[in-house]
């Protein structure tokens, strides 16, 4: 089994069969910013500076998985969000498209090739792929429809539409909601296969606000769960392997409906037990985590990483189907060293068994 390059050993894993050790996929963006000491606006803005700051990070670390992307609002921006360009913050939501919901019916989905941030983002992926051939695999970003959908009226405004349909208020937008909700599913279908056709391996769906810490198992069910299952139905058509879920917060209560999405890997956040996660779901999907972001990746040491990375690798390991992963972004700051404790812990010892 030996000689496998990263890309083997990431696609045979999500496939449940034999590689030569485990995978290591933590979830790293602006962290490469820093490693390469470029500053946070060219990384976001330019791909050819977020490439070659990925590339530095790749070299010093070893991971399997290189992640192209920096923040949420590259697609957004395509819809008319205004967002902050400061030269060491990423950005974040300045003034939403929409002042009422009502006016969603005005907005046209965004063309990945030309509007937004997304041709930034498909450059970066045709330079990674270019960079590493057939040696590492390359993840897209992909922000989720519920949250993509927020943004264009802003986040607090959004939650409280949903709330006022789920309480079933006279006058609640609904047409509008689930109008806004079709637009960010087709929007996102479109950027992810543009991502697929640029050469990325993994397709990402983040769902940041669907997480079950913000919104009922209910809610997620009705308005989350069915447009993520659209998203992935349709990137399956268009020949997509291998496509990654990921929802922060506890998820316990809803991972089955994330394994019904049609997703091949879920991405497992810190606040789910990965044992718990495995028994659920790992029969269906390929699981991925899920080393402490913050208590250990960023606050840790290299032994408590390491102790903690073989713990994940205990609870979910066996029988296939798994990748060591870090619960969410990995912080920016994490001390490299903890990085590299984490891969080292999956790269020297053989797969778990089968």
């Amino acid at each position: 089994m030996g000689g496998m390059t990263s890309r083997e050993r990431v696609i045979r894993a999500i496939r449940r069969e034999p590689t030569d050790c485990v995978a290591a996929m933590p979830y790293m963006y602006d962290i490469a910013a820093v490693t390469a000491g470029v500053s946070l606006r060219d990384f976001y803005t330019d791909p050819r500076t977020m490439v070659e700051a990925q590339l530095v990070l790749h070299d010093k670390v070893g991971q399997d998985v290189i992640a192209i992307g920096a923040d949420n609002y590259y697609i957004a921006e395509g819809f008319g969000c205004i967002t902050t360009r400061s030269e060491d913050e990423l950005p974040s939501l300045e003034t939403p498209p929409l002042a009422d919901i009502n006016d969603v019916f005005d907005l046209e989905v965004p063309d990945p090739y030309k509007d937004g941030r997304m041709p930034v983002m498909l450059e970066g992926i045709r330079l990674a792929r270019q960079a590493v051939g057939e040696e590492a695999v390359v993840r897209s970003p992909g922000t989720g429809p519920f949250a993509l959908a927020s943004y264009l009226i802003g986040t607090q405004e959004w939650l409280m539409e949903i709330a006022l349909i789920e309480a079933g208020i006279e006058g609640a937008n609904e047409k509008a909601v689930l109008h806004a909700l079709e637009l960010t599913t087709e929007a996102l279908i479109r950027f992810g296969k543009a991502c697929w056709d640029a050469g990325a391996d993994i397709l990402h769906n983040g769902d940041s606000l669907a997480s079950c810490n913000v919104i009922s198992p209910r809610t997620y069910e009705r308005f989350a769960y069915p447009y993520q299952k659209r998203v992935f139905t349709a990137w399956a058509e268009h020949g997509v392997t291998r496509k990654l879920l990921h929802i922060c917060g506890d998820s316990t209560k809803v991972l089955h409906l994330y394994a019904d999405t049609g997703a091949d890997m879920v991405e497992i956040d810190n606040a789910v037990d990965m044992a718990v996660a495995k028994r659920l779901i790992g029969d269906r999907v390929a699981v991925v985590g899920n080393v402490h972001t913050v208590t250990e990746l960023l606050q840790g040491t290299p032994e408590s990483v390491a102790t903690s990375a073989q713990r994940c690798i205990d609870d979910a390991g066996s029988g296939g189907g798994f990748l060591l992963g870090s619960g969410c972004i990995v912080p920016r700051y994490a001390p490299l060293e903890n990085m590299q404790a984490m891969v080292r812990v999956a790269h020297s010892q053989p797969y778990p068994g089968m």
